[in-house]
């Protein structure tokens, strides 16, 4: 944080507290599972015990003969609706195949969630097992087993939620194959490019699925009342999203559907649109309130997890440590539906640095698992991993300091991407600079003193999305203000928006409260999902409130008989300048606003923006490690993010989303994997068996704030939440290789695959 914006502002750019952790900590915010409606009903689902078969029987008698079962309801019984094979929301319940170990195929309706969970047990279902494939790399295989049928339409409709960009075209496969779709970046010669490079590396790099691992698995109700019309709480990160694909996939007009988001208990990308449509269409089938709490269990064996991903890399760095040629295969596991992030993948793989000749084909393709969703820079730090390891060494091969050679090459403002759009401001040299000025870059050499010690830098980025949005900030008859909004608050986001309005209206923040409404109610707002919330709803709310301030100097104008452009507000209160006897004060002003007979239209300041220019983040971090080469165990000693934010309209809260993504980077780097076995089940569908890091896997992370203002954001803001889990992996890999000498290409860097790269362990 600059001194002069400190100076500057008076709300932004200061630590608040975020205004609903009193009521989260004291265990008084209600959550989505605390909801009760009268006569509501309990729905479990019966989840499908194999990867891949035809339905040949479904038989629910002894189900519905439990006492306390309403229904038990199959694809067959569900009520009119679009059904789409090619997207998994649209398939509310499997009908004639199971494409993955979980897919849902009945759902039994209770009192009683414990009555509905044996019940489930009983239904019985004869399935005819079909050829299942599981690997991605087999999957390509000419001779392998279809995965599913083929697929029409490619949607990625949540992916756009989390990235936007113009111009390139994601190519659908024609023919029956296990390839959902394909895109390509070529740039220059890639060949005359490793023809001038003194060095070169290649590798194929491997990441795991991972599971966004939230504290609260998802919890929907619904209820469709008399009158048609239908109301939803979802514990969502995209109310207006889930009540347009709920009416789309019901064929409902979107007036007769309202969506509560009830408070996230975590989302990183994992709480967009899931099974919404379902119990919708089940609560329209018995005319009661239905609600679906999703065990842990079921949450990880049938929810959108973060796709595995296999990246076959080469590039060459001439000898002066400029880069000369990068070719690259993306595949992206997709599991059974199409929504694998290959798009953003290659759009990384060749975004982070210079290169003029490129070569990057990505692919999408289909295997009988669970299908894939967005987690926090959905691919990101799939491609990532495998572009920041093969800088390492290259700089390592060419003996090039590995900071420098990154700096040499960093993309800047009016660099382009592989689609050829150009970036706007960027500070990603920056937060390689800030790395190279702290504490753990500037000790290296002396950690490199100790056995077994090393340590690791890579860089992330992420584009960011774009998306229209909207804000209503209005006086009330008492003085205070009321900002609404439609997006749902899952980072703090409320509280710096708090923050805007305080700091356009020069008024005390608790006299600001943010309330974010039902879609009936709410202006409209995107996804918060792509780290936009704050960059598109937060500039909505600073352009409301200044409408809002236009509104009350107008009348104040009228009133004080002195012009716009002689008046100041301060503290709620309304003066003419340098004649502070001549004031007027927010409660008068919503008094003669709001009661009856008043003189003046209430005070309402809208805001509304369609952002066209996007304000990417960057990261630049460093990791000191020790592994103990006998048993492969890797110990993180300290670790740094230096990230671009543009502005830090409430730097604790960036602080928080610095290290919050900083802990799962080194989630993925070292622990987190969704293992399947050669049958397609998972087999660790619990957080006893998932492993999480926890505070004894995690080193103090400290956060180095870089400001390099966006021309678009509120008050300079750029994207802030996504980027800190992308460069995590890569630099506890290149740690790793620091203190043994040795490269795990497999993440997560497991104490086996340590030993089988030292060769003492056969793999």
């Amino acid at each position: 944080m600059t001194q002069q914006s400190l100076k500057s502002f008076r709300h932004v750019g200061r630590r608040v507290p975020r205004i609903d952790a009193p009521a989260k900590v004291s265990g008084k915010t209600t959550y989505g599972d605390d909801l009760k409606l009268p006569g509501m009903l309990h729905v479990k689902l019966v989840h499908a015990p194999v990867a891949h078969a035809r339905i040949k029987r479904i038989d629910v008698s002894k189900a519905l003969a439990v006492p306390g079962v309403e229904a038990v309801i199959t694809a067959q019984e569900l009520p009119p609706h679009r059904h789409d094979p090619d997207n998994r929301t649209r398939v509310l319940l499997a009908r004639q195949e199971v494409l993955f170990y979980g897919q849902p195929v009945a759902a039994v309706l209770a009192r009683d969630p414990y009555t509905a969970a044996y019940a489930r047990d009983l239904v019985e279902v004869e399935y005819e097992e079909l050829p299942a494939v599981l690997d991605p790399l087999e999957a390509l295989r000419e001779d392998a087993p279809l995965a599913r049928g083929v697929v029409q339409e490619v949607e990625h409709g949540e992916e756009g939620g989390h990235i936007t960009v113009e111009g390139v075209e994601v190519q659908k496969q024609a023919r029956p194959s296990n390839i959902a779709s394909t895109i390509t970046f070529r740039r220059g010669d890639v060949e005359e490019g490793f023809r001038e490079a003194a060095a070169i590396v290649e590798g194929t790099w491997r990441t795991s699925m991972a599971h966004q691992s939230y504290i609260e698995p998802h919890v929907i109700i619904a209820d469709y009342d008399s009158t048609g019309h239908l109301t939803i709480w979802s514990s969502t990160q995209a109310p207006f999203h889930v009540r347009h694909e709920v009416a789309r996939t019901l064929g409902l007009p979107e007036t007769h559907i309202k969506v509560m988001a009830t408070e996230v208990g975590g989302g990183f990308g994992g709480k967009i649109y899931l099974y919404e449509a379902l119990v919708a269409a089940l609560a329209m089938c018995v005319r009661r309130p239905v609600k679906l709490f999703m065990s842990r269990k079921e949450d990880m064996l049938a929810a959108t997890p973060a796709p595995q991903a296999v990246v076959q890399l080469k590039m060459g760095m001439k000898a002066d440590g400029t880069l000369s040629a990068l070719q690259a295969r993306v595949v992206f596991d997709a599991g059974a539906f199409p929504g694998a992030p290959v798009l953003p993948g290659c759009l990384l793989i060749g975004g982070y640095y210079r290169c003029p000749n490129l070569d990057i084909q990505g692919l999408e393709v289909f295997t009988n698992k669970v299908s894939v969703g967005a987690l926090r820079a959905p691919g990101a730090h799939n491609v990532t991993f495998a572009l920041e390891s093969a800088m390492d060494m290259l700089a390592r091969r060419l003996e090039l300091d590995p900071l420098e050679v990154r700096l040499k090459n960093a993309v800047g403002k009016g660099d382009p991407l592989p689609s050829g759009q150009p970036y706007p401001a960027i500070g990603l040299r920056e937060c390689l600079q800030a790395i190279a000025e702290s504490d753990l870059w500037r000790r290296r050499h002396q950690i490199k003193a100790h056995p077994h010690r090393g340590v690791g830098l890579a860089v992330g980025g992420w584009l960011g999305g774009l998306q229209p949005a909207s804000a209503v900030v209005s006086l009330n008859a008492d003085g205070t203000i009321s900002v609404v909004v439609g997006a749902a608050d899952i980072t703090g986001t409320n509280t710096s928006f708090a923050q805007i309005a305080a700091e356009v209206l020069n008024v005390p923040l608790e006299m600001v409260r943010v309330v974010t409404a039902d879609t009936d109610a709410a202006p409209y707002a995107g996804m918060s999902a792509g780290s936009k919330v704050t960059f598109t709803v937060g500039r909505a709310v600073k352009l409301a409130a200044e409408d809002a301030r236009q509104q009350i100097l107008g009348i104040a104008s009228q009133r004080l008989e002195a012009p716009p452009e002689e008046l100041e507000m301060a503290d709620g209160v309304v003066r003419v300048r340098g004649q502070p006897q001549k004031q007027l004060t927010f409660r008068e002003l919503g008094r003669w606003s709001t009661s009856f007979g008043g003189r003046y239209p209430p005070i309402v300041g809208r805001g509304a923006v369609a952002p066209r220019l996007q304000a990417p983040g960057f990261t630049a971090q460093a990791a000191e490690v020790e592994v103990d080469p006998d048993t492969g165990q890797v110990r993180v000693l300290s670790y740094v993010v230096a990230q671009d934010v543009g502005f830090a309209i409430n730097p604790s809260l960036v602080e928080g989303q610095m290290q919050g993504g900083a802990c799962q980077g080194l989630g993925l780097a070292l622990f987190e994997e969704m293992s399947y076995d050669q049958e397609g089940r998972l087999l660790n569908p619990n957080l006893l068996d998932y492993r999480l890091p926890t505070t004894m896997d995690v080193p103090p992370i400290e956060t180095i704030i870089v400001e390099v203002p966006s021309e678009d954001g509120p008050y300079g803001a750029r994207i802030v939440g996504e980027p800190a889990i992308v460069p995590g992996p890569a630099a506890i890999a290149n740690a790793v290789a620091d203190a043994l000498g040795v490269r795990v290409f497999e993440a997560p860097i497991t104490p086996e695959r340590i030993l089988r790269a030292l060769g003492k362990v056969q793999g």
